[in-house]
């Protein structure tokens, strides 16, 4: 497998849902979504709760979004 060296070789070895099992083997997280269909979101929050961030990203995220967080005043 092309994957596994570079797996093999860096910190934190995440493979999509739809990985072949060999890959998947090497992975210390496996997506619960398959490649281009989430898996992306799904890396990125399991980092963001692993550092004790994710409450505090989704706040900000959905803070900027909302209509009580803008500025309409400019």
């Amino acid at each position: 497998m092309i994957d596994s060296p570079v797996m093999w070789n860096c910190g934190f070895a995440i493979a999509v849902a739809n990985a072949r099992d060999e890959v998947k083997h090497d992975a210390h997280y496996v997506t619960k979504h398959s490649g281009g269909d989430g898996a992306l979101r799904d890396a990125i929050e399991f980092i963001l709760k692993a550092q004790g961030k994710w409450k505090k990203v989704l706040a900000s995220y959905i803070g900027e979004r909302s209509p009580a967080g803008r500025d309409i005043s400019s």
